[in-house]
């Protein structure tokens, strides 16, 4: 019975680490939505339709009293979406347009690759008219008039008053689309705009439509007709070809410069850029290695002006960038890594023309490339894109501070509604490839030089955002980043304090932004670096767990007969099942204060459903033990699939957060307890013993 109840528990538990957004729904719908007042529905006229290129003509009459819910064929409002769309109208009266999220209903496997599950653990879940699930959520960013410029991002289900709709219709013409309807809201609300105010457009971070199809879920609605459409906007700030600054700051890396330079100029089909590089300091040789690179360039691409500033000093990137920004005539500064380097291809060559398309634009701030890793993983992939992982797609501000969305992804598909293969509004773009004018930087101040090597570039994005500039990812624009190779990984522990400091100077100076990205849902990941798009929903594992200690002797006293010579210890380790334990450390993350643990551990040959199992942290002083949560790990139920008589380990996983400041500094071997009395020391990837250093 008791061996029934933990499996049982298991499966629950396995079915709810593969359905996170089905667990923070179910959080949600917990949490009461308080509408000041209910009836507020009844001024609210919906109308449906089935793609944004449909007329608004064919809706007759419009009354400027009144609120227009456009609410999408082949899916469903939820019943309480007229009275929380109408009660944000009512909360400001500017609000013109109010859009908010949306899901998907379909299979399990469809959803969330789950071909089996516990029929227990799935019926509270389940749809019983259709046999349903709920999934795929599309949690959008807030106001963004790029993304709009991309696809029609509003989805399934927006808002608007009925005296704007006779407004666009009488400056614009009865038979604009929905797409043109929408569009020209934003162009005004755009010119209102304000850092942290509401605006005539408003996102309801709430899901109030569920799409029946999953089939659209990976659709970017006429994308390919929008583009044809937004030519008009692009004519009026199409010119002749301006200079561009391209500055490259550099020391000692001739031979990875070589390859930019190289590249630059061979590849680069936008025609008119002056090349400056900055240098602080490369030894003699390097020097004169550069110069004849510089002169190389010049060889290759007659008339490129080119200033070589030297001037020895301690690395700054803000303030070799900022010397190259004092030195430019470009009314355009391009800041470009040394390691960068353009693709030889005919999309390739196009990437500065692409970014220069945004950066002309008299609301756009920063504007930033999609960088790959240098070497194809797959190259036997048919789609050569496919063959590259991403590394840069825009910088997201995390809970836990600016990251890298899609890092170490396959560029292959659509990857959350197009965020690897569409140009979107993104709070901040890196300065490895970042475009800008000259007159917004200076506006801007530049580059803070107290920010020395890491978040400069954030911190200037986050200048340019407060000022009212939007900062546009720009994937349209490829190029290959050889990250790094310019200063090195920052994984020593000197840098990695450095990190910790310069994001702590980060916040304090731009508190506004802590745990905020207007374009980028609250309701998505937030604490981890998690490289998807996934619901915010935290399982235990996933919180900070709080230890306990035990006495130093105790340790000598679990491992028991275990490790003694002979047959008695032999004997031990048989009886007990030690020889069937398992523990492995995959990593270790130390950021500010708080450590995180990843691994997984088991017991072969029987179930290892309701195993207890601790993570210690033994030192000569002290010893520490913290609870290890169910974690899913789908690679190690994989890998012991053929195990019959070792079971229920697709939970395995060890992920153990914890802070540090209440345990003893020193360096502590790791270890798992099972069963409350077998403990197992544990092994990295190395094969050597697991240790922390605090």
């Amino acid at each position: 019975m008791r061996d029934k109840t933990y499996e049982r528990m298991y499966e629950q538990e396995l079915f709810a680490q593969r359905t996170p957004y089905l667990q923070w729904l179910n959080a949600q719908q917990q949490e009461e939505w308080t509408i000041d007042r209910p009836d507020a529905g009844k001024q609210i006229c919906t109308l449906p339709f089935s793609s944004c290129m449909d007329s608004v003509s064919g809706y007759g009459a419009f009354n400027a009293e009144k609120i227009y819910l456009f609410a999408r064929t082949g899916g469903s409002l939820t019943p309480n979406a007229p009275a929380v769309i109408a009660e944000a109208f009512h909360k400001n009266a500017g609000t013109v347009l109010v859009y908010a999220d949306e899901d998907y209903r379909g299979s399990l496997r469809a959803l969330y690759g789950i071909d089996s599950a516990s029929e227990a653990a799935a019926a509270c879940y389940e749809d019983r008219t259709n046999g349903t699930y709920r999934g795929a959520p599309w949690f959008k960013p807030d106001f963004s008039l790029d993304t709009l410029c991309s696809f029609f991002y509003l989805g399934s289900v927006f808002a608007v008053r009925g005296g704007a709709l006779l407004q666009m219709t009488k400056e614009h013409g009865d038979g604009i689309s929905i797409y043109e309807l929408v569009y020209w809201i934003f162009r005004e609300a755009l010119s209102e705009h304000k850092f942290a105010q509401a605006g005539k457009v408003v996102h309801l971070a709430k899901v109030l439509y569920t799409n029946d199809s999953l089939a659209s879920a990976d659709c970017l609605e006429c994308a390919g007709q929008l583009k044809n459409l937004y030519k008009q906007y692009k004519s009026e700030t199409i010119v002749p070809q301006e200079l561009v600054s391209v500055i490259i700051p550099s020391k000692d890396n001739a031979k990875i410069l070589q390859r930019c330079l190289e590249t630059l100029t061979a590849y680069t089909a936008y025609d008119r850029y002056e090349l400056i590089l900055v240098d602080n300091g490369s030894s003699t040789a390097q020097r004169k290695e550069v110069e004849r690179l510089l002169k190389e360039a010049a060889h290759r691409k007659p008339g490129l002006e080119i200033l070589y500033l030297y001037e020895a000093g301690p690395f700054n990137f803000s303030a070799m960038c900022n010397s190259g920004a004092r030195a430019a005539s470009g009314s355009f500064l391009l800041f470009l890594n040394d390691d960068i380097e353009v693709m030889d291809t005919k999309e390739g060559a196009q990437w500065l023309a692409r970014m220069m398309d945004y950066a002309r634009r008299q609301h756009v701030g920063a504007v930033g490339a999609k960088l790959y890793y240098p070497k194809p993983f797959d190259s036997s992939a048919q789609n050569e894109k496919a063959q590259y992982r991403i590394q840069h797609t825009g910088i997201t501000n995390m809970g836990i501070g600016p990251a890298h969305k899609l890092g170490g992804m396959a560029d292959t598909g659509c990857l959350y509604h197009g965020h690897n293969t569409v140009n979107y509004d993104m709070l901040a773009v890196t300065a490895a490839c970042m475009l800008v004018r000259k007159s917004v930087f200076d506006e801007a101040g530049g580059f803070d030089e107290s920010f020395a090597v890491a978040y400069n570039d954030v911190a200037l994005c986050f200048r340019l955002y407060e000022s009212g500039y939007f900062n546009v990812q720009v994937n349209e624009a490829v190029l290959i980043h050889h990250e790094s190779l310019s200063r090195g990984q920052d994984k020593a522990p000197e840098k990695q304090k450095r990190l910790a400091d310069e994001k702590a100077r980060l916040y304090a100076q731009y508190q506004a932004f802590r745990a905020w990205d207007p374009f980028y849902s609250p309701h998505l990941v937030q604490w981890k670096r998690d490289t998807d798009y996934t619901a915010n929903y935290l399982y235990a594992c996933d919180k900070l767990a709080a230890p306990s200690q035990m006495a130093v002797s105790g340790i000598k006293k679990l491992l028991g007969w275990h490790g003694r010579a002979g047959i008695l210890g032999k004997l031990y380790d048989r009886v007990t099942g030690y020889h069937l334990l398992m523990a492995h450390i995959d990593s270790i993350g130390q950021e500010e204060q708080t450590v995180t643990v990843n691994g997984w551990c088991l017991q072969r040959a029987r179930s290892n459903a309701g195993i207890s199992r601790k993570l210690c942290l033994c030192s000569a002083e002290a010893v520490y033990l913290f609870e290890i949560p169910p974690k899913l790990r789908e690679d190690v139920a994989e890998a012991f699939a053929a195990d019959q008589k070792t079971a229920q380990v697709a939970l395995s996983g060890i992920q153990v957060r914890f802070e540090t400041r209440d345990l003893r500094r020193g360096c502590y071997k790791l270890a798992v307890l099972f069963h409350e009395k077998l403990l197992l020391w544990a092994t990295d990837d190395k094969g050597e013993q697991a240790r922390l250093e605090i």
